[in-house]
């Protein structure tokens, strides 16, 4: 019977916060929250391209803050797997946002997560362009999309919102049997309002 776990783990303070800002800390954080299941501190570390050792280091630093635990059946006292304390990880500062260190905090994790997703962007259309022989099945799709909108506070939530729920029933931990040939594919909407954008006027009625 699976391991009764917590809804969220929440990471409100700088030192929680800076403790995921690291490449190969991401990687596995990805993996154990997005399908749910344990991983080695072996398998962990091949998957962020790292040593045993290394990562052993980076799952401990994850289990002071809560945000990976042990699990409590497998493996020896060395390889016993790793999983996921909570179904979901939020940053949460706060509010009013306590401190510029926990605003330093979180966007160093936004800018790595955010250089890893780059990386394996470039990387997929460096296989379907320059080497189509190793190319995968869903480099194919690979894309960067931007666009400007005009929207209000309350229709820029509900936009991000109904994005929301369209990829919701495709995500890892809903598609629990997934059609032939479904492969992990990594989805990143930003909404980043233009710092010296002018607001258009409300319209006045005059008389």
């Amino acid at each position: 019977m699976p391991e009764p776990i917590d809804d969220v783990v929440e990471l409100t303070d700088a030192r929680s916060i800076r403790a995921i800002a690291h490449p190969a800390r991401l990687v596995v954080i990805d993996r154990l929250y997005d399908e749910g299941r344990s991983l080695t501190a072996t398998q962990a570390a091949e998957l962020a391209g790292t040593t045993p050792s290394a990562m052993s280091y980076h799952l401990r630093a994850l289990e002071r803050f809560g945000i990976v635990r042990r699990a409590d059946t497998g493996g020896d006292g060395r390889e016993r797997p790793w999983v996921r304390a909570a179904k979901d990880l939020r940053i949460r500062p706060p509010a009013p946002a306590s401190s510029r260190a926990v605003a330093s905090a979180t966007g160093a994790v936004l800018s790595m997560a955010m250089d890893l997703t780059k990386q394996r962007l470039l990387a997929s259309l460096e296989r379907s362009i320059a080497h189509p022989d190793t190319a995968l099945p869903l480099d194919k799709v690979a894309s960067y999309a931007h666009s400007n909108l005009l929207a209000t506070p309350d229709e820029a939530t509900e936009l991000l919102q109904s994005i929301l729920r369209l990829v919701e029933p495709f995500s890892t931990d809903q598609r629990t049997e997934p059609p032939e040939g479904a492969g992990r594919l990594t989805l990143m909407v930003a909404a980043v309002p233009d710092s010296d954008s002018t607001l258009t006027p409300t319209p006045t009625n005059r008389s």
